[in-house]
Formats: structure tokens, sequence, C-alpha cells
């Protein structure tokens, strides 16, 4: 019972990965890094939490999500990448700037991570998914 595209539900994904993403990072990211750590392992944690965020927000949308969405936590995934790489132009940091390459590689990487929870989320809520 695949329903055509909804704009509300993009967004929400999208509040979603980055909701997730600051719980992750404050409290994983925090238990899991403890006390002291160098620079290279909080990045590194950063990327991973990041990362796994989009996963984690596609299967919750694919899951709560009335019918199929799995475009919507895609597309979602892609503009948040978006969104956080556009806050750059406001930063005065030389080494957090803005790439289309960035904006297309992150992007497709979150789209796809995005795509692969929302299609398990569905099947978990007992939702057909079209292969």
């Amino acid at each position: 019972m695949e329903r055509p595209f909804d704009k509300r539900w993009m967004l929400m994904a999208m509040g979603t990965f980055i909701g997730i993403e600051l719980i992750l990072g404050g409290l994983v990211g925090e238990f899991l890094i403890g006390r002291y750590s160098s620079i290279s392992l909080k990045f590194t944690l950063q990327g991973l939490l990041n990362i796994l965020s989009y996963f984690i927000g596609g299967l919750l949308i694919g899951f709560f999500s009335p019918g199929l969405r799995i475009r919507e936590p895609a597309v979602g995934a892609f503009l948040s990448v978006a969104l956080m790489l556009s806050l750059s132009f406001f930063t005065p940091y030389g080494f957090i700037h803005f790439s289309i390459i960035k904006m297309i590689i992150g992007g497709a990487l979150a789209f796809w991570l995005a795509l692969v929870g929302a299609r398990i989320g569905e099947r978990l809520a007992g939702n057909r998914v079209p292969d």
C-alpha cells in the first residue's frame, strides 16, 4: 500500500535524523569516549554516529509511518546532509567548507542508509516491501 510522496514525512525524517544524531552524539558518544580522548578518536566517533543516525532514522520512519514510506526518509537524509553542509557558510573555520562533492557523496551515503533502514523498518512493521 505505497502512498504518494509526502513532504511532511520527509521533513519529519529530517528532524528525526538530526534528533538521533544529537542523542547518539550527546549520550552514546560521551559514554563511549569517557573523559579523555584524542581529537582523531572524537572525529571518527562523530562520523560513525552521524552515519548510524541515518540508518536508525530510516528504520524508525519505516516502522512508525503509515503505509509504505521508503522514499521520504531517503530524500530527507539527503536534504539533511545538504542542510548541515550549508551551515558551513556561516562558520569561520577554513576546514569546514561547503563542497558539491561532499554533498553528493555524503548525501548519497545518507540516502542509501536511510533507504535501507526504511525498508527494514517497513518489514519489521509487517508491510510488504517491493524489491
